[in-house]
């Protein structure tokens, strides 16, 4: 009985060990630790604390998967994680009341749809046409041009609207700016006898680069 009782101690303060030794490897919440371990790591449902706190599914020390993290602030974030970032579908409450619901990659927030535009469709002058978010509080689209390996200057462009809405467009000698959209946007732009079409769906600014070659006796059409 005694020997028993020994090996249950033993097992005991084992995983007493174990958990209290268990490692949360994301600053501001690695204080303090209760849940799941695997290999000296948080790996499986637990609760971390410190400054901030966490609530969900660990893996290999770091949120990854479902979670709910609560700052000092008094924001909170409730979604999917991977690698101790927001990374999926998620809802941020902040502490001020207002609410952000959509996708995040890499902490950082994309808008309400996981993939933010669609390329539709594009003449067969058009060697390539891709978009970029770039930095800026304005809803606005830049079209930039170019054309046989060249930059195109004071590029015109003819603009028609499937979905969605602007309030001016302004043409400077190196894009054409269409301002104030409403998203989400779909259009079809003409370059001439060449066009593309596309559909945004996250507002903010955004940059789209077309490149055109013309081949002889190839139809742009």
């Amino acid at each position: 009985m005694s020997k028993l009782i020994l090996a249950l101690s033993l097992l005991i303060c084992s995983y007493c060990s174990e958990a209290q030794n268990c490692k949360v490897l994301m600053r501001n919440i690695d204080k303090i630790y209760k849940g799941d371990c695997k290999r000296g790591k948080a790996d499986g449902k637990g609760l971390a604390e410190g400054i901030d706190t966490y609530s969900g599914t660990f893996k290999k020390g770091l949120p990854d998967g479902q979670g709910t993290y609560t700052w000092k602030n008094g924001n909170v974030y409730e979604g999917e994680w991977k690698k101790g970032m927001m990374d999926g579908q998620g809802q941020l409450t902040k502490s001020d009341g207002s609410l952000q619901i959509g996708y995040w990659k890499k902490n950082k927030y994309l808008g309400l749809y996981e993939h933010p535009f669609k390329l539709l469709d594009k003449s067969t002058n058009v060697s390539s046409f891709n978009l970029n978010q770039e930095e800026g509080k304005s809803n606005a689209i830049r079209f930039y041009l170019n054309e046989d390996q060249k930059v195109v200057q004071n590029p015109l462009a003819n603009v028609v609207v499937h979905h969605g809405n602007y309030t001016n467009i302004i043409s400077t000698s190196s894009y054409v700016e269409l301002q104030n959209v409403s998203f989400p946007f779909k259009s079809k732009v003409y370059f001439g006898s060449n066009y593309i079409e596309f559909e945004i769906f996250n507002s903010g600014m955004w940059a789209v680069h077309t490149n055109i070659t013309n081949i002889k006796g190839l139809n742009s059409n």
